[in-house]
């Protein structure tokens, strides 16, 4: 019986066993899970004043010990599928332990301190570039007290002057934001390889209904048996 409880144990882990990286990914807002253009799951994201929240996005939760000094990579594969960029949204948002923030704004610096979006009419996932990349020289970090520092609105930082000023301020938060689609036709978004350091997040696939079916029975059949042979029946005198 201890077998049979051991293999029934380690198949139902096999079939719904998930890594999980140490820090927490969630959603916010208004997310769900479409198929990407490439067909592999990738998280819709939408703000717009027809749809309630109005905003949507990614929150990364860090659970261990980081620093934006420590935080060498920071990218995500996007697909507008609505909109445009506009209004500081899409951005990725940097969280201090007191709730402080810093926005790292998508796209192409502008004049007057907007961003337009360099891949306008695609119809497959592209890349924000690493954001994250101390050596870029383009001013798009706005510091909203995180480690003490204020900087804005204008005119933005680039990330090395960011780090310069707070780089050793530990991070609570990461979130990829999408907030700024306050008319219509709004944002809309699709989003796939969300990275941070050496860590890539995706949308877990939603099951099929054969596997759905198939672990149902696997996990009926084993309690069916367990209810014939347990307790073992009583050796006779």
């Amino acid at each position: 019986m201890k077998r049979l409880a051991v293999f029934c144990f380690s198949v139902v882990a096999m079939f719904s066993a998930v890594s999980a990286p140490a820090d927490i990914l969630s959603t916010y807002g208004d997310v769900t899970v479409v198929p990407g253009p490439n067909t592999d799951p990738a998280w819709l994201i939408t703000s717009s004043p027809a749809s309630s929240p109005g905003y949507g996005g990614l929150q990364l939760q860090i659970t261990d010990t980081l620093t934006p000094d420590g935080l060498t990579n920071l990218l995500a594969d996007y697909l507008m599928t609505a909109g445009t960029f506009n209004n500081g949204a899409p951005r990725f948002t940097l969280f201090d332990d007191g709730g402080n923030s810093a926005f790292i704004y998508w796209g192409d610096p502008q004049s007057g301190g907007s961003f337009t979006d360099p891949n306008t009419g695609a119809t497959d996932f592209n890349s924000t570039g690493n954001l994250a990349d101390a050596s870029s020289s383009d001013l798009r970090v706005e510091s909203n007290g995180f480690g003490g520092l204020q900087t804005g609105p204008l005119p933005y930082i680039t990330y090395q002057t960011f780090l310069n000023d707070v780089g050793t301020t530990d991070l609570s938060y990461i979130t990829l934001d999408l907030d700024g689609g306050y008319s219509l036709p709004g944002q809309q978004m699709e989003v796939q390889n969300f990275t941070v350091n050496d860590t890539v997040y995706n949308p877990s696939p939603i099951p099929e209904p054969r596997y759905q079916a198939a672990l149902g029975l696997l996990i009926l059949g084993c309690v069916f048996i367990s209810r014939w042979v347990w307790p073992p029946a009583k050796l006779h005198k």
